[in-house]
């Protein structure tokens, strides 16, 4: 029954969109005068035609006046059946109305409904994010001519056994900084009035390095998404595994730069949060993304 009223729906809707396309816009209004004149010219040229071979037939002569009266005889005619024709034409504009109006109605609910879905789906997909993780390890391999040469481990919990994918970074200084985009969610929208911030680390610098000259943190998988916010599907909750891994993207598509988290409508700001500590060969910490919003830092025994 669900599949059949999809039909349906399928088919008034495209219906309506024709019916909008040729009656309100200019394209369609042109396209339309045109295949009625284009109608009325083959009309014509058949009747002159017809009329031309008859007299042809009975050795008359058909000449230019001949068909001009033809002609205009003709036109006459399709005035008076035009005329005929108004009140079934009326009745036609007015079903073509209330199928438009049903179709705008139901896209109007459709939209709704996928509307409220998506908002269930983000705050559902935030829920699973919010809570306090480790997502990098950094070790400092080496200090050689004021340079800080360091491996970055960034972890992946959508698979906890696997091992930790590293990133190899060199750069000059004395202190490792590691940088992290905080994002503020609107709570009227998705935090559902709690106080719910996400921090993305993306790129370290120093002290010698600017923040605008760092390094890319190589921690998004190849949908845009970092290692450290998937989840198997056993590890979630409130939410579809493919809705997650969807609503996740979108999320990270939004809040990539403040015009776009501006436009999405969901994010109320986006501020930049950075750990560091001084860099000595052998050390080790860890960088955790705290439940609140921002990174802390957690210190690790000398390797």
């Amino acid at each position: 029954m669900a599949d059949r009223l999809s039909d349906f729906m399928t088919i008034i809707r495209a219906v309506s969109d024709a019916a909008a396309f040729l009656f309100t816009t200019p394209v369609g209004l042109a396209v339309l005068g045109a295949l009625l004149l284009l109608a009325a010219l083959a009309k014509l040229w058949s009747v002159i035609s017809g009329r031309r071979l008859a007299a042809k037939a009975a050795g008359e002569d058909f000449g230019t006046l001949a068909a001009a009266g033809a002609a205009f005889r003709e036109m006459a005619g399709m005035g008076v059946k035009a005329a005929g024709a108004l009140p079934a034409l009326a009745a036609l504009a007015a079903v073509l109305v209330i199928l438009v109006g049903v179709s705008d109605a139901t896209r109007k609910v459709d939209e709704f409904v996928a509307g409220q879905k998506r908002v269930a789906e983000l705050t559902a997909t935030v829920r699973n994010l919010e809570r306090r993780y480790k997502a990098v390890e950094a070790r400092i391999d080496d200090l050689r001519d004021g340079r800080i040469l360091a491996t970055l481990s960034f972890f992946d919990y959508k698979d906890p056994k696997a091992a930790p994918r590293t990133q190899s970074v060199e750069i000059a200084g004395k202190e490792l900084f590691i940088d992290a985009i905080v994002c503020n969610f609107d709570y009227s929208e998705i935090a559902a009035g709690r106080k719910v911030n996400l921090a993305i680390p993306f790129k370290v610098f120093s002290d010698e390095v600017p923040e605008s000259r760092g390094i890319s943190l190589a921690i998004l998988d190849e949908s845009g998404v970092p290692y450290m916010y998937r989840r198997p599907a056993e590890g979630l909750y409130g939410i579809a595994p493919d809705a997650y891994a969807a609503r996740l993207s979108e999320l990270m598509a939004d809040i990539r730069t403040e015009e776009s988290a501006r436009k999405a409508g969901i994010v109320r700001s986006l501020y930049g949060d950075a750990v560091h500590r001084a860099a000595r060969k052998g050390e080790a910490f860890d960088v955790w993304v705290e439940q609140t919003g921002g990174l802390s830092i957690k210190e690790l025994e000398s390797f």
